[in-house]
């Protein structure tokens, strides 16, 4: 008898399927990026530990894996930037109609 041919060694985990992931949640990104703005030095630093912590306690709590886990977290950091970057754009360029 092959013991490499039962069931039980072809048995694969069902892939883990983030229904929200953290760079689609729009608000929350935004809000991040708003906080982030008006904070600078070790609060602002605070404020992003804060803020990968409780996102980390989250995705754990869905059952990623670390990998997942770094890969959504890094993809946040990089959604936050792009915030960081509109929301400075945003005041340095005037308004209105010319």
């Amino acid at each position: 008898m092959v013991h490499d041919t039962l069931p039980l060694f072809a048995w694969q985990p069902r892939p883990k399927v983030l229904l929200f992931p953290l760079t689609r949640r729009v608000g929350k990104v935004r809000h991040t990026a708003a906080k982030l703005a008006g904070k600078h030095g070790e609060d602002a630093e605070l404020y992003w530990k804060q803020v990968v912590a409780a996102n980390r306690k989250h995705l754990e709590r869905v059952g990623l894996s670390e990998d997942q886990i770094s890969d959504e977290l890094r993809s946040l950091f990089d959604a936050v930037q792009g915030e960081l970057h509109r929301l400075a754009y945003q005041r340095q360029t005037p308004g209105g109609a010319a």
